[in-house]
């Protein structure tokens, strides 16, 4: 796919300076690559937390009703 992006003057001369040898449209897709990947693994680290701290939550609950119960068989 083809677009048009703007860079930065700065930026631009650090990437001629750096990447000479390699197209600009190569290195940007790694870069882009790279960053999606990394906002990925973020985002699934924060659904498992998200997850992580639910479960333990709902055990407490049941952990809560089942004390009550073992508690009543005991007597």
């Amino acid at each position: 796919m083809r677009t048009t992006i703007i860079i930065e003057d700065a930026l631009y001369e650090k990437f001629k300076s750096l990447a000479a040898k390699r197209k600009l449209s190569e290195f940007i897709n790694q870069l882009l690559r790279e960053k999606l990947e990394e906002e990925e693994n973020r985002m699934l680290s924060k659904r498992m937390k998200e997850g992580y701290l639910a479960t333990r939550r709902e055990r407490k609950s049941l952990n809560k009703d089942w004390d009550s119960i073992l508690a009543e068989d005991w007597k």
